[in-house]
């Protein structure tokens, strides 16, 4: 779970086409509460939805 709150929501949306589709459509399909969307991403195996969350994590962080 990622929390994309007021803060890194600019940022983030800026970045959002660059994202996997499945981060795309979790992002557009989450009810936004609070100025916040709660991201549930499953995470399996390492592959580009793994560096997109590294990328989300990033923007968090800064």
């Amino acid at each position: 779970m990622v929390v994309i709150g007021k803060k890194e929501k600019e940022e983030f949306e800026r970045e959002l086409s660059s994202f996997c589709d499945e981060i795309q459509q979790i992002y557009q399909t989450t009810k936004e509460g609070n100025g916040q969307k709660w991201l549930m991403i499953e995470m399996e195996d390492y592959d580009k939805k793994y560096d997109d969350v590294k990328k989300i994590l990033s923007i968090r962080a800064s």
